[in-house]
């Protein structure tokens, strides 16, 4: 509905416009013939005129008249067909002056008046035209623009709508991630310290999927508390060289034998943070660049700082996202992944946000993903604010 209104508005403002311009015109152009009509009446009068009046008569009282001539057959051979009656009158318009040549008798015969008038002197005809072109354009531009304002309201409205579904689906799903995490957790370490025991006791290799999978378990019950409930910053003085060292540290230990290069430019500073907090949210990032590097890929870590923001920016040389991936990168449980929760990138903004920053993510040439924080600590209440 939204969409169809925004859509119809517009139209129906551009419509209006076009309708009213267009009776407009064709009235100006009507009132234009007109303007001919009136200027050869003008000028048939002027020359009935002259057939009352004595030769040496002037006409300074007719407005508009620039020109007046009495021509007699010598002077004048060219009008041929008017001397001898099979035109009644010859006109034409150049530079802004009507002239028209009108047989008249006189006493002494057939002459021809040669009339120039001002074309401005018929322009009272279309002024009140004139006007109502000028209002009917303005007076379309304010409704387009009033359709359009309206539009871009609807627009809004429907957006903040939708934004606000989304929060509350978001804050559901919240509350439903936290809740399963608690009742899983409980009975996962009852099953995992009995494989433990089991492995102890028999053979570990028969063991090993079970505790394989309880680990992955674990990880995905960590993963669904972080997205529904992101802890309170523990705000302490980081030091950037800290942080590049231990993202080093998993960087290699991701890559392991592959052939993939990791460079890293960092800007030593300190600040204010939660380093637990970040290193979570810098590790989903560095995991996301390692995997999508492939085998012989780039991976790059850049930390940079200003008075106000302290930014990490990890790059790699993948393929990117699609258009479809782009739009849902942070939609919580959407993966293009064969295996994954699809949280990574969610619980990634969520603890950005609790730290009073914001994350970033472009995909040209590879993907770019920018993490920034104050560098003075930011306590905020961890909710999903959006980016």
């Amino acid at each position: 509905m939204h969409r169809n209104l925004a859509i119809a508005l517009p139209a129906a403002g551009l419509a209006m416009l076009a309708i009213l311009l267009f009776s407009s015109i064709r009235t100006f152009r009507e009132l234009e013939r007109q303007k001919e009509v009136y200027l050869r009446s003008r000028a048939a009068s002027i020359a009935a005129r002259l057939e009352t009046l004595p030769a040496s008569a002037e006409l300074d009282d007719e407005p508009g008249l620039e020109n007046l001539a009495v021509l007699d057959r010598a002077s004048a051979p060219e009008l041929d067909a008017l001397w001898q009656g099979r035109e009644l009158f010859r006109t034409e318009t150049s530079e802004g002056v009507f002239r028209a040549w009108i047989p008249f008798h006189r006493e002494d015969g057939l002459h021809i008046a040669r009339i120039d008038l001002a074309r401005e002197s018929a322009d009272f005809l279309v002024e009140h035209a004139w006007h109502n072109i000028l209002i009917a354009t303005l007076g379309g531009l304010a409704l387009v623009a009033l359709s359009l304002l309206t539009t871009y309201n609807v627009g809004r409205a429907a957006r903040a709508e939708q934004r606000q579904l989304e929060m509350e689906h978001l804050a559901a799903l919240g509350k439903m991630s936290a809740v399963l995490a608690h009742e899983i957790r409980n009975p996962l370490g009852t099953i995992k310290g009995f494989a433990q025991l089991l492995a102890e006791r028999g053979d570990p290799d028969l063991v090993a999927p079970i505790l394989a999978e309880t680990s992955r378990l674990e990880d995905l019950v960590k993963d669904l508390l972080l997205y529904g409930r992101p802890p309170e910053p523990a705000v302490r003085a980081v030091n950037s060289t800290e942080i590049a060292a231990m993202m080093e540290s998993h960087a290699r230990h991701g890559i392991g034998g592959r052939a993939v290069e990791y460079e890293s430019q960092v800007e030593a500073v300190e600040f204010d943070t939660d380093p637990a907090m970040l290193e979570q949210a810098l590790l989903n990032l560095l995991r996301n660049a390692v995997e999508a590097a492939g085998e012989r890929g780039r991976v790059g870590l850049r930390i940079s700082a200003d008075s106000r923001w302290v930014r990490f920016t990890f790059s790699d040389s993948g393929s990117g996202f699609s258009e479809e991936a782009r739009a849902r990168l942070f939609e919580p449980f959407f993966t293009t992944k064969a295996s994954g929760t699809g949280l990574g990138l969610s619980i990634t903004r969520k603890l950005a946000q609790a730290l009073g920053g914001e994350l970033t993510i472009s995909s040209e040439g590879g993907t770019k993903a920018v993490i920034r924080i104050p560098r003075q600590g930011t306590r905020t209440n961890g909710s999903d604010s959006g980016s």
